[in-house]
């Protein structure tokens, strides 16, 4: 079992770090600027701070209705893993997954429709479903949850210019997301 669960955690951070290479290239091969088209840059420290209050009133607000609605807490890992597969499964939740998914979602394939008809707009709605349906492994019922986050990253995306801020912002979440599995 533990074996099968290593190999699961060492494909999904793989899978993390392919994901980035090939986002990456295909911005090189479309000769697409990192910081403006991507958005790899930090906004000005006034616009970083303004979200911040947002971010923690959805966290929160999601917790509440996370609770109210009685769906039930994130496993505990506890002993079904040992200390090197926890750590490094933090790692990809906490570091590689949020910048592989906000570099595709709110980096590449934003600037791409955004720059269609569709607008803003389009490239908001668009990306925050991509997403949500990217994690449906959690459940039907966890979807409305990523999909507001999907439209609070991509807003603040828009509003910023920068794919740094919600990369920040989704590796906050799931720090907290690690957190509930770590603690006893």
């Amino acid at each position: 079992m533990r074996s099968a669960a290593a190999r699961d955690t060492f494909f999904r951070v793989a899978l993390s770090a392919v994901g980035m290479t090939f986002v990456l290239a295909v911005a090189r091969m479309r000769r697409m600027s990192f910081r403006d088209d991507l958005g790899l840059q930090w906004p000005t420290l006034g616009k970083a701070l303004l979200w911040l209050a947002p971010f923690l009133a959805l966290v929160l607000l999601q917790e509440f209705f996370w609770k109210a609605t009685g769906l039930p807490q994130p496993q505990k890992w506890g002993d079904k893993y040992n200390s090197f597969v926890k750590a490094t499964r933090v790692l990809g939740m906490v570091v590689l997954a949020p910048v592989f998914e906000e570099t595709l979602f709110r980096g590449l394939l934003y600037h791409t429709i955004a720059n269609t008809s569709l607008k803003e707009v389009g490239a908001i709605s668009i990306t925050s479903v991509a997403f949500a349906v990217l994690h449906f492994q959690s459940g039907f019922r966890f979807m409305p949850f990523v999909l507001a986050n999907g439209v609070f990253y991509g807003i603040v995306r828009y509003s910023t210019g920068s794919t740094l801020m919600t990369i920040l912002f989704h590796g906050l979440g799931n720090s907290y997301a690690a957190y509930q599995r770590l603690s006893r």
